[in-house]
């Protein structure tokens, strides 16, 4: 029997956070994926709850915001210490009060299994991005221009070769794709095992309708989250549970609450690493989400930072396929995602041996929002121009349109954010005065270039530049350069920067 051939553009692995997001938004860039997922179902744990602003700025882009805000758990955020579930907090960690000054976008707290099936019917609903659940990559190749794979349906046995352009390891922190490459992960890799119970209990008259996001139990070093309306929620405890101890038994003794009716749903064991791998490519296959770096759950930035991944990667490879980009902005990919992966999983690891050292806030040498925001892209595709380091430890996330950084959001007059524009094409941002800068751009060969003046007063103080300067967004909302006053030839300067921005 000859197999079934099907080549595409990119062949996405594993349909978790990275690869939806991923078919998502190449779909919204006119790239056609195929992405394949060997999952039939979801997995009865919960995981990650966690989604960051910067994550949910890319889904507002994209639409996805709302459904997602009609299953988000209404939970009190912030973190409390208890001895157990009985106890009065011993400590708290509460954010700010009121709507971040920094994001048209609040966090979401929703369960992974909730999140991918709202992502997944939005990436379904885009002809370009096929779906396959059920279907294992089996085996896999470089080839002249791009990927042979073996992909073989689980239900019936039938294997499928599929020709990709480039192939998106999006298949998890066990990455088989990454283990045949040869690519190495750095950084600790036991950073301690727990075991994790899921269980159905009615528990507010211990928390209240709305559940703080995280308890920390210090009599057990147990964490306690909500995760589902419907009462179900996961402990997750240091070790392994004690020999012939059932796990509703442990439930009741961690929390302290001997006489508590519940329904145990799920039990896995797992250890928490803080690791980056040492390539997020080889060729023309890119590694993305846990199969590029493993986080401790510490602050909940993994799903949040698999998103910016493929965020990052997604536009540059349909540049190129539109004939708009060169290699040098595929590599581009892992020169200015690997620092990042690096530098959150430091930042995480440390965070999480604080959390249980009781050694004061977890996040001391960069915050989270700068976790989730600050970082700082620097790679031959990003014109730089001068400015100090605007990624520094030890500081919270101040918003810097400095090139590489994510561009500042400011609330326009029509009630949406500069956030808004940055989608599928460069966006160049002026004042009024900057009509030169717009007449470049109307006329400017390569990247198509939206021009959008802005009309607040505080732009230009924001963006670092005069009222006739310019700043030029890629499609993923990083400064890509900018011009902090006129210039004398703005077509060519505009020219340059675009010739450079996109690898050319």
């Amino acid at each position: 029997m000859t197999s079934e051939l099907v080549e595409t553009p990119v062949l996405i692995v594993g349909g978790g956070p990275a690869g939806l997001t991923a078919s998502l938004l190449l779909s919204r860039h006119g790239v056609e994926s195929l992405l394949i997922d060997k999952r039939v179902t979801g997995s009865p744990l919960p995981r990650a709850r966690g989604v960051h602003s910067r994550a949910m700025e890319i889904l507002r882009v994209c639409g996805v915001e709302p459904d997602l805000r009609a299953v988000e758990l209404p939970i009190t955020p912030g973190a409390e210490w208890r001895v157990d579930l009985t106890g009065s907090p011993l400590r708290e960690d509460v954010p700010s009060a009121g709507r971040s000054p920094v994001s048209p976008c609040e966090g979401l707290s929703v369960s992974q299994d909730v999140f991918e099936s709202v992502l997944r019917d939005h990436a379904g609903g885009y002809p370009a991005g096929r779906l396959r659940r059920g279907a294992l990559l089996e085996s896999f190749r470089t080839v002249d221009g791009g990927v042979l794979a073996t992909v073989t349906e689980q239900a019936s046995g039938r294997a499928t070769h599929v020709r990709a352009r480039w192939m998106i390891a999006a298949d998890g922190a066990r990455s088989g794709v990454r283990r045949q490459l040869g690519i190495a992960m750095n950084g600790p890799d036991d950073l301690g095992r727990q075991t994790m119970i899921a269980f159905r209990a009615d528990l507010t008259g211990r928390t209240g309708a709305r559940p703080r996001g995280i308890y920390f139990l210090t009599a057990t070093g147990a964490a306690l989250i909500w995760t589902h309306a419907d009462d179900r929620w996961v402990i997750s405890q240091p070790g392994p549970t004690a020999a012939g101890e059932d796990p509703a038994t442990v439930v009741r003794r961690v929390l302290g609450l001997p006489d508590l009716t519940l329904d145990v749903l799920a039990t896995n064991p797992w250890t928490a690493a803080a690791q980056s791998a040492a390539q997020f490519a080889r060729g023309p296959v890119f590694l993305a989400g846990d199969a590029a770096h493993r986080f401790p759950p510490a602050g909940a930035t993994g799903v949040s930072a698999a998103m910016h991944d493929v965020h990052n990667l997604a536009w540059k490879i349909a540049a190129v396929v539109h004939g708009h980009g060169g290699e040098k902005l595929l590599d581009s990919y892992a020169t200015e995602r690997e620092p990042v992966g690096r530098r959150n999983a430091d930042e995480t690891g440390i965070a999480w041996t604080r959390i249980f050292s009781g050694d004061g806030a977890p996040f001391r040498g960069r915050s989270l929002a700068q976790l989730d925001m600050g970082y700082q892209y620097t790679s031959p595709v990003i014109v730089g121009d001068a400015s100090p380091d605007a990624d520094p430890p030890g500081a919270d996330y101040h918003q810097s349109a400095t090139p590489g950084c994510r561009a500042p959001h400011l609330w326009l007059a029509d009630g949406s954010s500069t956030i808004d524009l940055f989608d599928r094409r460069f966006v160049l941002l002026t004042a009024e005065p900057g009509h030169a800068w717009r007449d470049a751009a109307a006329s400017c060969p390569g990247a198509p270039v939206d021009s959008h003046v802005v009309t607040e007063a505080q732009w230009p103080d924001l963006y670092g530049v005069a009222p006739d300067g310019a700043v030029l967004v890629r499609p993923d909302g990083h400064v890509a350069w900018r011009s902090v006053t006129p210039s004398t030839d703005p077509k060519a300067d505009l020219k340059t920067a675009l010739t450079t921005s996109t690898g050319g």
